[in-house]
């Protein structure tokens, strides 16, 4: 099923922190079906987080509710805006309690909080841009200083390109307002980290100017929203090619991230099928691309982004809950059936696909056709137009960090296919790295290995080849390898 592009524009309705997805603008994502099913292992839990309504909603019941939800998610990390502490100007009292009540809960939870810090809501945008710095240097200093030993994250501002009605903001007070915030933390505690002003995508314009201007100077992480078709290869990849463009080795997060139903066609169930496969994508394109972490929107709020709207848990609740980004490699050979969701991911160039694509098959019954045992990939390249790229992707998690491994695979190519072995996604501080090898022969089982030094606990193996346009043309792949020390 393929899906048009679409606009949303949403109303603001509750805090100017809430993210509200204006005029985004999404790519088609060709989706079809598949098989979910529940294992028992859970999802690499302090990777992944969640917003939810708390930072404006301080009624202990509904935070409670809201911990309970998190928690059965497997998710470490939620996202709380600084909102209600008043403090707004220099020298002006601040109003606690009800904060305090929140953040007290997530503390005894277990979790682990990422707060913004917003320039344009929490403080007095004054007209004299010294008072509005000084402004928001009083509120960083308290807050931080209140919530010493308990918070070790902020976020600076929320779509710094997009006016909630008051203003958007420029690269340069971005940076400077970022500055006040790092310095502030690092005085007050080293272990603060501070993420910069995160843009509505991965590709906005702002993203590149604050780079220009030496963000990566000021903060810890380099923040981002991704929204829909914002995750295909080529926008997702941006902020590491901006950053490696300047010789900057920096990690990049995702603080917003999501999509909702009414966004694709078919009935209420289809759409919502459509929803929960984007999740199981978004997870490998994460990996894919190295990013630190990553934080879904939303859980209870917000119509139709919510996951569980009232608390009442829909079927992407349950497919986040289920996304296997900690999944051990297993089946080498092909010989069991292939699960989309957490082992071999089909792409096609920019079309993100999940099931069966028709330039992929997983053969058994063939041990003629195999190299080893009855089963293997085959990935038809005389049926894909010239150059485009067929590939099947899959995160190898749990890989030990600091060291190399070896990934290798064989592979037969026919005809005037080609086929390179890629691993991807092992260096989060250049999330556009790779490392690859082409095969070289033709008609014969040739043996394709790879040395991948590990940065953080996973890497992304590719297997792929390019159309041709030929009929007869393929590739097939077999007995897939990965070694650890």
């Amino acid at each position: 099923m393929k899906f048009s592009q679409k606009l949303q524009h949403l109303a603001q309705k509750h805090s100017p922190l809430q993210a509200h997805k204006f005029s985004r603008i999404f790519t088609s994502l060709l989706v079809t079906s598949t098989l979910f099913y529940t294992l028992p292992a859970r999802s690499q839990t302090s990777y992944l987080g969640i917003n939810n309504g708390t930072g404006y909603n301080t009624d202990p019941t509904f935070t409670d509710r809201s911990i309970q939800q998190t928690k059965d998610l497997g998710i470490q990390l939620v996202r709380m805006g600084m909102d209600g502490v008043y403090g707004n100007r220099e020298g002006a009292g601040f109003i606690w309690s009800a904060r305090d009540i929140v953040v007290n809960k997530y503390i005894q939870a277990g979790l682990r909080i990422h707060a913004p810090i917003a320039p344009r809501y929490h403080v007095y945008r004054d007209s004299n841009y010294e008072q509005w710095k000084a402004n928001f240097r009083y509120f960083a200093r308290n807050v931080m200083e209140r919530y010493k030993g308990k918070i070790f994250y902020y976020i600076i501002d929320n779509e710094p390109d997009l006016d909630f009605g008051n203003g958007t903001m420029t690269a340069q007070q971005c940076v400077d307002m970022t500055r006040i915030a790092y310095e502030t933390a690092k005085s007050i505690d080293p272990n603060i980290k501070i993420e910069s002003p995160p843009p509505t995508s991965p590709g906005s314009y702002i993203l590149k100017e604050m780079i220009d201007l030496g963000i990566d100077k000021v903060s810890d992480f380099i923040g981002i929203h991704a929204y829909g078709g914002q995750i295909r290869e080529g926008e997702f990849g941006n902020p590491w090619r901006l950053l490696a463009a300047r010789n900057i080795r920096k990690p990049v997060v995702v603080s917003e991230s999501g999509t909702i139903s009414s966004w694709y066609q078919g009935s209420s169930t289809e759409r919502e099928n459509s929803r929960k496969r984007w999740f199981v994508i978004f997870g490998q394109q994460l990996k894919r691309y190295g990013y630190n972490h990553a934080l879904f929107f939303d859980l209870d709020n917000n119509g139709e982004w919510a996951i569980s709207p009232n608390f009442n848990p829909t079927a992407t609740y349950y497919q986040i809950k289920d996304l296997r980004l900690n999944k051990m490699f297993s089946n080498p050979g092909f010989e069991l059936a292939n699960n989309a969701d957490n082992e071999w991911v089909h792409f096609d160039n920019d079309d993100i696909r999940l099931g069966a694509s028709p330039n992929v098959a997983f053969i058994c019954g063939d041990p003629n056709g195999a190299r080893g045992g009855n089963c293997y990939a085959r990935l038809d390249s005389g049926r894909a137009f010239p150059g485009k790229q067929i590939f099947i992707r899959r995160v190898l998690g749990d890989v030990p960090k600091n060291r190399n491994i070896k990934i290798g695979a064989w592979v037969y190519v026919n005809g005037g296919a080609t086929a390179t072995l890629k691993a991807l996604g092992y260096d989060y501080l250049d999330g556009d790295a790779e490392i690859s090898k082409t095969a070289s022969q033709k008609n014969v089982w040739q043996y394709l290995e790879i040395t991948v030094p590990i940065s953080r606990y996973w890497a992304v193996v590719e297997l792929g080849t390019s159309g041709t346009g030929n009929s007869g043309d393929y590739v097939k792949w077999d007995d897939v390898s990965v070694v650890t020390p």
